[in-house]
């Protein structure tokens, strides 16, 4: 068996130790402490004996036990503190058996625990060693008892002898056996930790680099979108008109680009904790117009029809960060126009039940498939229709859904492929001051 390590020694032996201290109190309990209290009851030829046979162990299990963790805490090894351990129960047990239960008595189970015991916690050379005093021990008891005609030599008593040898043999193996189980768990588990922690490095560096490319790519692009925009309106002199729509097709996609820079930027301190929140009642009603005003005109551009549906008397207080809350609205609505070619998109509101309001976003896109709807909220994933078009960055459903969870409601979406999407989000009104 391979060599083992401080750690998952001590923690085998801690599998055996506190139980060893507590078999031995029973023992002084049952065989010292309840024969004292019903003398008539409980007889015993050697009582003061047995209480200083039992004491003994006690006290050396204890103080063996405080030694080692004395070791533990000051970093050191304990190998040599379970070798002497182990071999002082070995003596004392060999003494006990033979002032108290000889080899033939039940007490004998004991020697078959001890060999366990050095099994599971040391290696493979020193049950052997201990397996070879039990043995020594047991056939010198075997004579010894021959000796003073306890026993008589036969083949009965030599084959007791034998059982009692094969059964200290089993033990060690089966303690072996046990140990081995136990240290490629040990070492499976330390495994996957170590995997784990590296998986967490690379995922924390990763946030790292992203959070550090985004912070130099948005000065840059905020700089061109600037130029873009001067030249649009004329700052450097008249342009043709197919100039016109070039540099308004390259402004459309500097802005998606320092849209994606910011969502980058965002999740790292949504994340991190490092956003902070304004949070105040706000009219969501209010909030779902100013979206809808400003993508109306994208919309029409699209050739859809894009409308609200808001009842009269809806309860929309809620409290939430009146910047973050238009940004989750914005989020819905831009890619329910960006991936609907035809048909409407609708924005509805509704109190499906008292004191939660809901907002729905209703379109008639290409729609998304069941195994991707229980994905889609999730960090960089990006869904993909039938036709093989890759949906968003990624990124804008993950904050979306961080944002709404933060004002304490929920999100989720209902879609079928062909069939359009309803994505919608949850949240408490506020309640009245």
């Amino acid at each position: 068996m391979h060599k083992k390590g401080d750690k998952e020694v001590g923690e085998l032996q801690n599998l055996s130790s506190s139980s060893k201290i507590g078999v031995q109190v029973m023992w002084l309990v049952v065989l010292v402490i309840l024969p004292s209290i019903f003398p008539n009851l409980i007889k015993l030829t050697n009582p003061t004996s047995l209480m200083v046979n039992i004491l003994l162990a006690l006290f050396t299990s204890i103080f063996y036990e405080l030694l080692k963790r004395k070791y533990q805490k000051q970093g050191k090894s304990i190998k040599l503190i379970l070798s002497l351990q182990l071999l002082t129960s070995v003596i004392l047990l060999t003494w006990f058996l033979h002032v108290f239960g000889r080899i033939n008595g039940p007490f004998f189970v004991l020697y078959l625990l001890t060999i366990m015991e050095s099994a599971l916690n040391l290696s493979t050379e020193f049950p052997n060693i201990v397996v070879a005093i039990a043995s020594v021990a047991t056939v010198a008891e075997y004579f010894w008892l021959i000796n003073t005609g306890e026993i008589v030599f036969s083949l009965y008593t030599g084959l007791q002898l034998f059982i009692r040898l094969v059964s200290l043999l089993f033990m060690r193996s089966y303690g072996l056996s046990l140990a081995q189980k136990f240290m490629s768990e040990q070492e499976s588990k330390n495994k996957v930790q170590e995997l784990n922690k590296k998986l967490e490095d690379v995922n924390k560096q990763k946030d790292e680099f992203v959070n550090m490319a985004a912070h130099e790519l948005r000065s840059p692009l905020t700089a061109i979108k600037g130029y873009i925009s001067m030249i649009i309106e004329g700052d450097t002199g008249e342009i043709p008109q197919k100039t016109r729509q070039y540099l308004a097709d390259s402004m459309a996609v500097t802005d998606r680009l320092i849209r994606l820079v910011n969502n980058m930027l965002n999740v790292s301190r949504i994340e991190e904790g490092r956003i902070v929140y304004q949070m105040e009642d706000t009219n969501l009603i209010r909030a779902v117009q100013e979206i809808y005003n400003s993508y109306r005109v994208e919309a029409e551009r699209k050739g859809l029809i894009f409308k609200t549906d808001i009842p009269n008397g809806l309860e929309d207080m809620v409290r939430v960060d009146p910047d973050r809350i238009r940004e989750v609205v914005s989020n819905l609505v831009s890619n329910a126009i960006k991936f609907s070619e035809k048909g409407e998109v609708v924005i509805k509101m509704t109190n499906p039940q008292k004191g939660i309001v809901r907002v729905d976003v209703i379109d008639n896109g290409p729609g998304i498939s069941g195994d991707e709807q229980s994905k889609l909220f999730a960090k960089f994933y990006r869904a993909e229709s039938t036709a093989g078009k890759t949906f968003g960055t990624g990124l804008g459903l993950y904050i979306t859904r961080l944002l709404v969870e933060k004002f304490g409601g929920k999100i989720g979406l209902e879609s079928e492929i062909d069939k359009g999407s309803d994505f919608w989000f949850e949240l408490p009104v506020s309640e009245e001051v």
